[in-house]
């Protein structure tokens, strides 16, 4: 029975132990789409987004104006990306000035 790589892909990632490595880096990517869509493309260069433990996403921000920016629409920012996965993967922001 031939199987498209489509479905064979997750199979092989839960497999090798990576799973949580890969959701990781979907949501760093997705947070990074949140920004860009409430503040416009060029705040991209000014943040990062580093790594999520223990639901908490670790962010890089240049200076302390665009943290509190960002701080104010946390709330949304974390819910569109819980929503979009359908679970409460990320709980709160952590911020690295």
């Amino acid at each position: 029975m031939l199987q498209t790589v489509g479905s064979l892909l997750p199979q092989s990632i839960r497999r090798s132990g990576i799973e949580n490595q890969v959701l990781s880096a979907q949501i760093i990517q997705t947070f990074h789409e949140e920004l860009k869509s409430l503040f416009g493309p060029r705040v991209l260069k000014r943040v990062q987004a580093k790594n999520l433990r223990h639901k908490v996403l670790t962010v890089a921000v240049l200076n302390s104006v665009l943290a509190q920016e960002i701080r104010l629409h946390e709330g949304e920012i974390i819910t569109n990306i819980n929503t979009k996965y359908k679970k409460n993967l990320v709980e709160r922001l952590r911020y690295l000035l």
